[in-house]
């Protein structure tokens, strides 16, 4: 078992994956020298929690919300640099600290008083240096102080910081916390050794009869399945909560929102119990935002899936009588700008108030991958319970068995948006009884109505006071050059064109999306077009003049191509 192990191990270090928020993703400097030691001296070693107190108290909740904690919050007020060994190289300084907290399934950092001068790079890695992140610069600085990271996984972890002696200006590195995971992180490479010692017959981790403890029920869809093929798009636009309190860490889902400028403005819709326990203003800019956590196809994943993370937002509003008659709706800002190379999406929305059919909810249970939920019909106008919802407020889904599942809501899909057949977003997540174990007319839940919530959150999502009732999802960006990184091929004629576009494909070998955008990147048409198509016709007589970009998406692979119409 140790020579596997110390192979898997070896393979590892030669793989290592950084993950971090707007980071250089650079490895560590101290991965270059020869050995590095950890001592009591530069060792800070912090009192484990009771998890199972604290599992306890989950169970005890008897609401219906579907926030979900994952972690406790371990306090502490500590000068890195009093702590930190430092270690003087011929033309810099590092600086090393190990955290340990027994027992924890992972751990991350948290910091209300952080800064970097230029030059200077901040390193986050555990010891068996299967995961880091950074390396964090001054791009990370902000105004109020505040830092946060993702996790890295096990009951260790290394700060690293390292200055170059031409750099004169003193960072800032208060440690403020720690946030010790006790669920709903997987360590996948871990858990591939520990199959082999337990058992011949167990060739899987999804086999490990631990398992679930940590990951979300059986009966979840993952969203690269063939119920998510109409909803690529907006799909990019959800993102998994890390939310940050005084005691605990939660998972919510929220959905990155369009609005009538489509100036790619960085709002998150989600839920307001998600931030119920959020007492100071300080800590939203410590919540942690994950960009595209899901899996490559329709199988869970045997290793960790990649992604990327931005850490902070201001909230703009939200309705604190949610269990009053409210819609429970919460909108944030992001204190950045969503890089291009998240590959993000700004849902599109309604305002209508409609029992839309066709509906689907994309989200993370359990602060698990990436899951979609399909409902049975259409969307019902019932009430509940005054305490928490009624149909003047929430509207009901009754969700149905797919081809690949029984997509339903658990812990941390608190928050994610319900979309309607068009992609377009019509409410967020409250709660309701639904999981894998519910009998079949209990696997319903509650969302928060857009037509309800919209004139309050208007003067962000319509700037302009356009009166649209339905607007379009957009990309990052569309039309300022000829994209074609597609596995198949495309060409369109005659251009400029008139009455009609033809469309000659070769090698579309699956189903996909064809879409058409205007000059501001809102869709004008869209239809899913199957596989073996050679040649798709459209008619656009009734298109306005101008600049448009035709777009097919199919599994994984996109082109993008200008036309004009005359």
């Amino acid at each position: 078992m140790k020579k596997r192990f110390s192979l898997i191990l070896s393979l590892l270090l030669l793989c290592l994956t950084c993950l971090a928020q707007i980071s250089t993703k650079q490895q560590p400097r101290s991965f270059k020298l020869n050995s590095v030691k950890f001592s009591q001296n530069n060792t800070i070693v912090l009192s484990s929690p009771d998890v199972r107190e604290l599992l306890f108290e989950e169970e005890q909740k008897n609401d219906l919300f579907k926030q979900r904690s994952c972690a406790v919050v371990i306090p502490m007020e500590e000068n890195f640099f009093n702590r930190a060994e430092k270690i003087s190289l011929s033309d810099a300084d590092l600086y090393l600290l190990k955290i340990k907290c027994e027992g924890a399934l992972a751990l991350n950092f948290y910091s209300n008083d952080f800064y970097l001068p230029q030059g200077g790079e901040f390193y986050i890695w555990n010891t068996s240096k299967t995961k880091c992140l950074g390396a964090f610069t001054s791009d990370n600085n902000s105004s109020d102080g505040m830092f946060a990271t993702d996790y890295v996984y096990d009951d260790e972890m290394i700060l690293e910081y390292y200055q170059p002696k031409s750099v004169t200006e003193n960072a800032k590195i208060n440690i403020s916390s720690f946030g010790y995971f006790y669920r709903d992180v997987f360590n996948f490479e871990q858990e591939k050794a520990l199959i082999e010692d337990f058992d011949d017959n167990v060739s899987s981790v999804q086999n490990l009869p631990y398992k679930d403890y940590r990951e979300s029920g059986s009966c979840n869809v993952n969203v690269n399945c063939s119920e998510g093929d109409n909803f690529r798009d907006v799909q990019r636009s959800v993102v998994r909560m890390l939310i940050y309190t005084n005691a605990a860490l939660y998972w919510c889902s929220g959905t990155l929102v369009n609005n009538t400028n489509n100036d790619r403005k960085p709002y998150i819709f989600s839920a307001a119990h998600c931030i119920e326990k959020v007492d100071r203003n300080s800590y939203y800019s410590q919540i942690v935002f994950y960009f595209n956590y899901e899996t490559s196809g329709c199988t869970n994943p045997t290793k960790e899936p990649s992604y990327s993370t931005l850490t902070g937002c201001t909230r703009l509003s939200y309705d604190s009588k949610y269990g009053e008659g409210g819609t429970d709706y919460l909108l944030l800002e992001l204190k950045n700008n969503v890089p291009q190379s998240y590959n993000p999406y700004w849902a599109g929305w309604s305002s209508k108030d409609e029992l839309f059919r066709g509906c689907v909810s994309i989200h993370h249970p359990s602060g698990d991958v990436k899951k979609i939920s399909t409902v049975d019909g259409a969307i019902q106008d019932m009430g509940y319970d005054e305490n928490y919802w009624d149909y003047d407020t929430h509207r009901m889904t009754k969700w149905k068995k797919t081809a690949n599942g029984y997509g339903i809501t658990e812990g941390g899909s608190s928050g994610s948006g319900l979309f309607n057949a068009e992609g377009l977003l019509i409410g967020s997540l409250s709660g309701g009884e639904s999981s894998c174990y519910a009998s079949d007319n209990n696997k319903v839940d509650w969302y928060g109505r857009m037509d309800v919530t919209f004139p309050k959150i208007k003067q962000w999502l319509d700037p302009q006071n356009t009166g649209y009732t339905d607007f379009a999802g957009r990309e990052y960006t569309v039309g300022l050059e000829q994209c074609n990184k597609g596995s198949f091929e495309m060409d369109i004629y005659p251009i400029p064109a008139t009455d009609n576009i033809n469309i000659a494909l070769k090698n579309m070998n699956n189903n996909g999306i064809i879409t058409i955008l205007d000059g501001l990147g809102r869709s004008v048409y869209s239809k899913e077009i199957f596989a073996g198509t050679n040649t798709y016709c459209i008619d656009i007589e009734n298109f306005v003049k101008g600049v448009y970009y035709v777009r097919i998406y199919s599994k994984g692979d996109s082109i993008i191509k200008k036309i004009i119409v005359r």
